[in-house]
């Protein structure tokens, strides 16, 4: 029952209405027959309005719904109207846009229903559901936007709560990214070193003994070597040639090697690279003694490397990390390829299959980089064509309501198309007033300029006066907008004395004005400059204002940003020396015994270098703080669900509302062993995410949901295992 008891924030909306249909029956004082049906639109009025932000779609039904049916008494029930305009507000605030303008439109509809069931003519109707909808395309427009804002300030919150999470974030993925590194590298060497010594001293064959120095020698050298380069260069594997793996399997002649792939891209080589190294690791860790082959070939798909042991003892198993599969899937999956590792006969089998291009999915064209048949409809631009709508609705069906004695301007065809046309025009560039609002200014007063000339040649028949009366607040508008969105396009305070003159002229040549016209439109220029100039001045003040904020919220994102790389700097020059004073030591030692031969020492000192790499690559803290809600920290979000993540795109600096937006997308959808892609676009982030099993419904509802809220759109397969999703970066 709690659930259904209103809120105290709730009743003041309904109080407001209910005393003001109350002030308005005492002040009115209609027929006392029109009592019962009042009250009962009233009654309706106040509870669906108590229940406009629970369920604003019942809510605004039933306001409809009674408004419609008390039609007679509508007149004296103001509640009526009150509360469908509120509650269609109510709906576009707390729903998706779909929902919101298929409720609009109901309305709309059923109101222009019952105006033709109550004997209205066709002209009668079509001019109610004009005016109906252009009032429903204002409402839904300004609750959009409010629906708009609530989410980036709710965003903008929570991004500023967790802005502590970026520094231990930095610090975690340093930690990730040199593990990666180390575990590729000196893993592979010291793990070569102490399953040759291990063998050789189980043996005793002083062959063996031989090649085995020889060998941790060379090895042990290049342990050296390539820790020193990591710890110099603390970055990743630059791009090498297929050459490299050439060179890498014929330092193990035990294996069989097979190349067909003549042309392979650096990337994908290095890749493959990272692959057949992790494999024979693996197998020298498991599998001693055990036959091997490597092969990689080439298709039009792209290329597979295989990688396939039959089988072999234990030589030292307890030094893994654990990592080396699960990380070289991720990176796999990352470039568009898949991997699959896992028993095969008596042996084990690695298969990769990779694509042509990192990025492109195999069997298919290289990938864009975009996120296809994406695209918000929900955005600035439709509520900006919602008050095209607006404008159009209303002078339409005021000039098809005309009133009193006035001459009815759509007496004669030519002339009645010339004003629809007219219309229709001057409505128009509201929907470029954010984008190029200058122009849109000019053409909507080049419409008004017609307009008079038209006037002044007979070619209309409507009164001057009047016609721009009824349209001059889309140059109001567009004023405004030359200020918020374009204030250095040069047009300055011209914008509006040029509005003003052209009122002038209009207002000055209306039927009624008697006298000097010339005066008297100067006169009425003047008064229509103060709210012009004021519009202006409101636009410059809110781009100002929109100017600072932005500023402070790139400052605050440049500090965070800055104590975040301070953090992984720090970290990365601790792992550096860690392993100046644990690995490479023991590394460097192992070589010593080897040059020595002292087999038994080569070997203690490689597993105690594996030891102290692993601890290493363990080290990483299970009780750090959850990441913030960042696109940043999706790829540690990937990492705990084992999924692959990649972005394209040249990453930039976002708006908090966007960031935190992005970081819910990715947690809804990413799954264990789903494949991401984010995407940076132009005006935008787009996120692409492939995963099984596919999503839920309900969480393809809740997705929808807060995506609207940011403005995005959602695309999804039929079998729902594939989510494309777009969110628009606010137009600054």
């Amino acid at each position: 029952m709690r659930r259904w008891v209103p809120d105290l924030g709730d009743t003041w909306v309904p109080g407001a209405v209910a005393v003001s249909q109350v002030l308005w029956w005492l002040v009115a004082r209609p027929d006392p027959r029109l009592a019962p049906g009042v009250c009962a639109v009233a009654v309706v009025a106040v509870v669906a309005l108590l229940y406009r932000r629970r369920v604003p779609g019942p809510a605004l039904a039933c306001a409809a719904l009674a408004t419609a049916l008390a039609a007679p008494a509508v007149g004296s029930a103001p509640a009526g109207p009150a509360a469908v305009v509120l509650t269609a507000y109510a709906l576009a605030v707390h729903r998706t846009a779909a929902v919101s303008a298929a409720g609009a439109a109901a309305v709309v509809a059923g109101f222009a229903v019952t105006t033709a069931a109550s004997g209205g003519s066709v002209r009668t109707t079509l001019a109610v559901a004009l005016q109906l909808g252009a009032v429903a395309a204002g409402v839904w427009a300004v609750g959009r936007f409010r629906r708009r804002v609530r989410a980036d300030r709710a965003s903008a919150e929570v991004f500023r709560a967790a802005v502590d999470g970026f520094v231990p974030l930095a610090v975690a993925q340093e930690r990730r990214r040199l593990s990666a590194e180390l575990h590729d590298v000196a893993g592979h060497r010291l793990t070569a070193i102490l399953v040759s010594a291990g063998a050789a001293l189980r043996l005793a064959d002083p062959v063996l003994r031989e090649r085995a120095i020889e060998y941790a020698i060379g090895a042990g050298q290049a342990a050296v070597d390539d820790l020193d380069r990591v710890m110099a260069s603390v970055g990743r594997d630059g791009e090498v040639g297929i050459e490299a793996v050439d060179e890498l399997v014929a330092g193990h002649p035990w294996v069989r090697y097979e190349r067909t792939a003549r042309t392979v891209p650096p990337a994908v080589a290095a890749l493959a690279h990272g692959i057949v190294r992790e494999a024979l690791t693996n197998i020298m860790r498991y599998a001693q003694g055990a036959a091997a082959s490597v092969r990689i070939t080439a298709d039009p798909c792209g290329f597979t490397v295989t990688v396939l042991d039959r089988g072999g003892s234990r030589a030292a198993g307890d030094v893994g990390s654990g990592h080396g599969i699960a990380g070289l899937r991720a990176r796999v999956e990352a470039v568009g390829g898949d991997l699959d590792a896992g028993p095969d006969g008596p042996g084990w089998r690695v298969r990769a299959r990779l694509p042509w291009r990192p990025g492109a999915t195999p069997g298919t064209p290289p990938s864009t980089g975009v996120t296809p048949g994406v695209r918000t409809w929900a955005g600035a631009a439709v509520r900006d064509r919602a008050m095209v709508v607006l404008a159009l609705g209303l002078s339409m069906g005021t000039v098809l309501l005309p009133g009193g004695d006035s001459p009815d301007p759509l007496a004669a065809p030519m002339p009645a198309a010339l004003l629809v046309a007219l219309l229709v025009l001057h409505a128009l560039p509201l929907a470029w007033r954010r984008l190029a609002p200058g122009p849109a200014l000019v053409a909507a007063l080049a419409i008004q300029v017609a307009w008079l000339a038209g006037t002044a040649a007979g070619w209309t028949r409507h009164d001057p006066a009047e016609t721009f009366l009824w349209c001059w607040w889309v140059e109001l508008a567009l004023v405004y907008a030359v200020g918020a969105y374009r204030p250095a396009t040069g047009l300055g305070f011209a914008a509006p004395l040029a509005v003003a003159a052209v009122g002038g002229v209009a207002l000055g040549s209306g039927t009624d004005i008697t006298g000097n016209r010339a005066a008297a439109g100067a006169v009425l220029g003047v008064m229509l400059a103060v709210p012009l100039g004021a519009a202006w001045l409101a636009g410059m003040l809110m781009t100002a204002r929109r100017s600072r904020r932005a500023t402070a919220e790139a400052a605050a994102r440049e500090t965070v940003h800055w104590h975040a790389d301070s953090a992984a700097r720090d970290e990365r020059a601790r792992i550096v020396d860690g392993l100046r004073g644990s690995t490479r030591a023991h590394a460097t030692s192992a070589l010593a015994a080897a040059e020595a031969g002292r087999l038994d020492e080569v070997a203690a000192q490689a597993r105690a270098g594996l030891v102290a790499l692993r601890r290493l690559l363990h080290g990483l803290p299970q009780d750090r703080p959850d990441p913030p809600p960042a696109i940043a920290a999706l790829s540690d979000l990937a990492a705990r669900r084992r999924s692959a993540l990649r972005f394209v795109g040249e990453p930039r600096s976002l708006p908090a509302p966007l960031e935190v937006a992005a970081h819910r997308v990715g947690a809804a959808l990413i799954a264990d062993g789903a494949v991401a892609t984010v995407t940076y676009g132009a005006s935008g982030i787009g996120l692409e995410v492939r995963r099984c099993p596919p999503v839920g419904a309900e969480a393809l509802r809740s997705l929808r949901e807060s995506t609207d809220a940011a403005n995005g759109s959602v695309a999804v397969d039929t079998d729902r295992t594939t989510v494309r999703v777009w969110l628009p970066e606010a137009l600054r």
